[in-house]
């Protein structure tokens, strides 16, 4: 097997194939990039407490060699996301105008998702989809904890959510499934099990996915595809083949180039001081029109509305009822029908004759302002809470949303001057 990658080397990279494979010897790079729709650049930037480097390609994205990154303030604040830079590129080229709907067709866990939204106006709606379920979960958990709350995230396979979403949306992402030559440095057993059938097999699946994203991508709208791999078969070829599929779709210009051999499209690789990844902008032509999707039908409960009077100043908002727990937007949400994870921000669940939020309610980026009560801690009191303790002040008995220099970190029930720790067992720091 390895023979064989070696052989796919010269062709992929030609007299610089020996310096590529000299290149694999190397630790793989480690990157991050900033969580800007939580707290601004600069902000974050000082909240960063291990070393980093600035990248060429990006000023929102860098180098690190942190061995547990997501043990650190920053990260747990949610103001950072781990991916390595290249795969940071993939959505830098898209204009952010005239956006309103977002499909993320192989979401999981949540990468793309988020760097397209730090990028783009509060009110754009992302559909985040994966097929599987439990990367579907951890996609939550992510956009939870970088407090991203205008998503629906949903379980299903690409044809399906084409069929309900036929175009209709005005950027669709499909970082789709690959050989992964270009992890080959992170998990060098790729080597081991590498083929040519594999890669074919692969190639038919990335061409379908295609056709969904392009059944569900609207006139006007753009599509960008993605992979981790150097096959030509899944990355210039693929594309090519698709743009003779569809003379509607062209492609747009990209900031980099790297070793693509196909003219607007992105290859980088450790030459370029990187891992490996493809991507690519199309457009398809015609004028940018409004397909309306049915709206999902809200619902009302005296207990939990009682709740958001007292709780959070809003003069609108929409409330839904999934698997019985209530959700929250501050603006319409489609009626996606079936396997749905999550619509929005979770607001939380009635147990017996009272109504117990979610820690997500108290993560959202654009519910932070709307909390009527909240408090924030200094570094003794956030390092208690993050472990699970207890915080003692003398405030009225209340829920409130619990800060850290100015970024949401969870919430607590105060009563008789203790704040409750309501943070997630599952998060808390090990004391």
């Amino acid at each position: 097997m390895k023979e064989l990658f070696e052989e796919r080397v010269k062709e992929y990279f030609g007299e610089d194939g020996s310096r590529f494979m000299e290149l694999l010897k190397q630790p793989c790079t480690q990157g991050f990039f900033l969580n800007t729709r939580k707290m601004d650049r600069h902000r974050i930037l000082d909240l960063i407490d291990f070393p980093y480097q600035k990248n060429p390609y990006s000023s929102d994205s860098f180098y690190h060699n942190e061995e547990n990154i997501g043990r650190t303030k920053a990260y747990e604040l949610g103001l950072i996301y781990p991916q390595e830079i290249a795969a940071s590129l993939t959505t830098e080229s898209i204009d952010a105008e005239n956006v309103s709907l977002i499909v993320d067709l192989c979401a999981a866990p949540g990468g793309k998702t988020v760097n397209i939204l730090n990028r783009l106006p509060d009110d754009v709606l992302c559909i985040s989809n994966d097929m599987n379920h439990s990367r579907c979960l951890a996609l939550a958990q992510n956009l939870e904890r970088l407090g991203l709350d205008n998503t629906i995230i949903t379980n299903m396979k690409c044809n399906q959510l084409g069929e309900q979403l036929e175009g209709t949306a005005d950027i669709v992402i499909l970082d789709a499934p690959c050989s992964g030559e270009g992890m080959i440095r992170k998990y060098p057993e790729i080597v081991e099990t590498y083929s040519l059938e594999n890669i074919r097999k692969l190639s038919e699946l990335q061409k379908e996915l295609l056709e969904d994203a392009f059944k569900i991508l609207k006139k006007g709208g753009r599509l960008v595809y993605s992979t981790c791999t150097y096959a030509f078969e899944e990355d210039e070829r693929q594309i090519a083949d698709f743009l003779a599929a569809h003379p509607d779709m062209s492609l747009l210009p990209m900031k980099q180039r790297g070793s693509s051999r196909l003219e607007g499209t992105v290859k980088l690789s450790p030459l370029d001081g990187t891992e490996g990844q493809f991507f690519c902008l199309m457009k398809k032509d015609g004028k940018l029109d409004t397909k309306h999707i049915k709206e999902l039908k809200t619902v009302q409960n005296r207990l939990v509305e009682g709740f958001i009077r007292d709780n959070l100043d809003l003069d609108e908002y929409f409330l839904y009822s999934l698997r019985d727990q209530f959700y929250l937007s501050l603006r319409p949400m489609p009626d996606l029908k079936k396997n749905v994870i999550r619509y929005g921000i979770c607001l939380g669940e009635i147990k017996g004759k009272r109504f117990e939020p979610n820690h997500s309610l108290y993560r959202a980026n654009s519910l932070k302002e709307k909390c009527r009560y909240s408090y924030e801690l200094n570094d003794e009191e956030y390092e208690r809470f993050v472990s699970g303790q207890e915080i003692f002040n003398k405030l009225e008995n209340h829920y409130y949303l619990l800060t850290y220099r100015g970024a949401s970190v969870g919430f607590g029930k105060c009563s008789n001057g203790v704040i409750k720790n309501k943070y997630p067992k599952g998060l808390r720091r090990m004391i």
